[in-house]
């Protein structure tokens, strides 16, 4: 089952919202996310990587480093710029984002959902970031990036949203190609079927913050055994989540873009194409089903299919486009054996216009590329359950939650 609680949360003031709340960023040392806080002294930016106002903290103690987002914070919560809710609440969000609305239950989940695996992952974690956040969570307190969680979902869930949506948001504001809008639920009527829906669904599955959920985790139960009045009710035993049901949340693909062909000529590797696939020439970029894939090499587009289905694959896992890719292409014929690692190939989200793709490749900064169709949320589905780790860039999901929207403090 989903164990969700409500929270007070901490909000920017209504005025300042556009202001304090951040997009999250990849990598924080960026000139992008410099310039947003060289010109903006309230964003909750500040909050999260000080190294970035001061930069000869590098190779202080990590302590330091976190005592000074700490003080970012206290500083804003004094100065009014964040405020925290009366009463306990579950956040109904929406967003308009790439040309559909998107809604979602904000709210707390238990970490035994994480350690008993009610809650699925797909993905695996590295230890170093997983130290990292637990550090900050340990020296901060501040939990403001949500995990994005997917579900069945159900209709008494979505008539309790539509109710909630029905009055005006407490918040309504565009920021990085995005409309947002918050509404939070105080009522205990509310709160309580809500929490009695997610109940009865056997698991919910991580779709985005993987290494968020497992430092929220590991530090929870570290705090467990360190608290001798410990009673299960303390914050440390929750994290932020947003849930967005199956039909609600958008999977994007990450295309393969390859450096080289393996010493293989433009006409040889499409022979070795054709020793398994069907290769034709084509005029779409985009594929229009599963195992269809579309190749981009000397100014044309071809595509891709097997010729024949492979019975003996069984497991979800090897099903997968971007398995069949790997393991019939990339490398046998490319000798890609570890992408993750391997320089000669690069990742784009497949929200990047495909056109920005085969230009650097007609510049010769690449020589080909493959585009894939998404993974649907089946498949996503059916490897969480079969308890495998899906192999790297397999999905991107929308949407990208603002941080510093709703704050949990542990």
């Amino acid at each position: 089952m989903a164990n969700i609680k409500a929270f007070k949360g901490i909000r920017p003031r209504k005025d300042l919202v556009e202001q304090v709340v951040a997009k999250p960023f990849d990598t924080f040392y960026t000139p992008a996310a410099k310039q947003i806080l060289e010109n903006n002294p309230i964003s909750f930016l500040h909050t999260i990587e000080p190294l970035i106002d001061n930069p000869f903290q590098q190779g202080s103690r990590e302590e330091i480093v976190f005592k000074k987002a700490k003080e970012f914070f206290d500083e804003f919560m004094e100065d009014g710029v964040l405020q925290s809710d009366p009463s306990e609440s579950i956040y109904a969000y929406r967003t308009f984002n790439r040309g559909q609305w998107q809604q979602g239950i904000w709210c707390l989940t238990s970490i035994d959902d994480y350690l008993n695996n009610s809650l699925k992952k797909h993905e695996l974690t590295r230890t170093e970031r997983e130290k990292d956040l637990i550090e900050y969570l340990d020296n901060t307190g501040i939990d403001a990036n949500p995990v994005l969680v997917t579900y069945q979902g159900s209709s008494k869930i979505k008539e309790i949203l539509n109710q909630v949506m029905a009055a005006s948001p407490d918040f309504d504001y565009h920021a990085n190609d995005q409309q947002h809008q918050l509404w939070h639920i105080d009522s205990a009527q509310m709160i309580q079927e809500l929490i009695a829906e997610f109940k009865k669904f056997e698991a919910t599955y991580i779709a985005d913050g993987h290494h968020r959920a497992a430092a929220a985790a590991l530090a929870g139960t570290q705090k467990r055994k360190n608290n001798f009045k410990h009673h299960g009710r303390e914050e440390y035993n929750f994290f932020s989540t947003i849930y967005f049901s199956f039909e609600e949340l958008q999977i994007f693909e990450f295309q393969r873009v390859l450096k080289d062909l393996n010493g293989l000529s433009n006409s040889e590797f499409l022979a070795k194409l054709a020793e398994n696939f069907e290769v034709i020439l084509s005029d779409a970029a985009k594929p229009m089903h599963a195992r269809d894939f579309k190749l981009y090499l000397d100014h044309t587009w071809y595509k891709i299919s097997p010729k024949q289905v492979d019975t003996t694959l069984t497991e979800p896992i090897d099903l997968l486009d971007v398995s069949i890719l790997q393991t019939q292409i990339l490398h046998p014929i490319l000798g890609i054996e570890n992408p993750r690692r391997d320089p000669r190939i690069s990742f784009v989200g497949g929200i990047v216009p495909i056109q920005d793709i085969t230009k650097s490749i007609d510049a010769g900064e690449s020589v080909a590329a493959f585009i894939l169709f998404p993974t649907s949320i089946e498949e996503l589905v059916a490897v969480s359950d079969a308890g495998s780790v899906m192999p790297p860039k397999s999905t991107w999901f929308e949407p990208k939650l603002p941080c510093g929207l709703v704050v949990h403090q542990l």
